[in-house]
């Protein structure tokens, strides 16, 4: 069986990432609560577009909340250990230099 491999997230993403979370649990949750219970009294549910769509939305915030939460509960906070094998891997930040010819450098220009 694998391994998850870990997710590294710097302080600024979490934070982000929390804040994102607060919104959508908060009064975006609540706005969508609001939209079906007006579509629901409108009557009729088969053919009650509103309903269908504000339960669409619903489903959408619903699945962002707990890909939200995984992401959060499993993640590192901070910076990731340096690869020992010199092998670039996800969350890495690398400096790439582009090196030139001399005479395309102009270095006495």
């Amino acid at each position: 069986m694998n391994q998850p491999t870990q997710t590294w997230l710097t302080q600024e993403a979490a934070d982000r990432l929390k804040a994102e979370l607060a919104q959508l649990e908060g009064p975006l949750r609540a706005e969508i609560i609001k939209k079906i219970e007006t579509a629901r009294a409108e009557g009729d549910l088969k053919e009650n577009g509103g309903y269908h769509a504000a339960r669409e939305e619903q489903g959408k915030i619903e699945g962002r909340i707990r890909q939200l939460k995984h992401m959060l509960e499993h993640a590192h906070i901070g910076t990731p250990p340096a690869s020992e094998s010199g092998v670039v891997g996800l969350g890495m930040l690398i400096t790439v230099y582009h090196l030139v010819a001399i005479l395309e450098a102009q270095p006495f220009n």
